[in-house]
């Protein structure tokens, strides 16, 4: 019982410390989504080489559904050491969104809101389904490493901001 509230005291510590860190960062409850897609997602079109080359993961991934902005499945995979492959698929149609990089690195980085890559746990994306927000931690396609805010249009991705991350040593 007391690990159990300890555990719980050092995670609210940190969310409060990550809050803290960034004044007026976007949340995920400032955006929400106006429809949840139900029903059977549809087959991805893969309409780049690109999407064609991963058409195994990005098929896999879309199958699980939509997990961001009611509708759409984001889904990444492992091309490296702190690398991930990223795809965003609409489930109604299957079409395949192309405005963020293709791939995100994130190795040995400090983020400003408290989050960096050595910790436990750590997630270069964060998103919901019940939310427009996209929440972007690393290197797109290895430079202008940052932690990026993004908002989901309903067609694009806007960027609202864009904070510098910073090179750690605690790995």
């Amino acid at each position: 019982m007391i690990r159990e509230k300890l555990v719980g005291m050092v995670a609210l510590s940190f969310g409060i410390l990550s809050i803290a860190q960034v004044p007026d960062a976007p949340r995920f409850e400032q955006f929400p989504v106006t429809e949840k897609f139900s029903g059977t997602p549809a087959v991805p079109v893969l309409s780049t080489a690109r999407d064609r080359r991963f058409r195994t993961m990005i098929r896999r991934g879309a199958a699980e559904g939509p997990n961001f902005a009611g509708h759409v499945t984001i889904t990444y995979w492992g091309c490296g050491t702190g690398c991930r492959e990223i795809a965003v698929i609409d489930a109604r149609t299957g079409e395949i969104n192309h405005d963020l990089p293709r791939y995100l690195t994130s190795s040995f980085l400090e983020f400003p809101d408290g989050t960096a890559t050595a910790d436990d746990g750590f997630e270069a994306l964060s998103y919901r389904r019940d939310s427009r927000l996209l929440i972007v931690r690393g290197c797109p396609s290895d430079r202008n490493c940052a932690l990026f805010y993004y908002e989901w249009t309903g067609a694009e991705f806007r960027l609202l901001r864009k904070l510098r991350a910073t090179p750690n040593d605690r790995a």
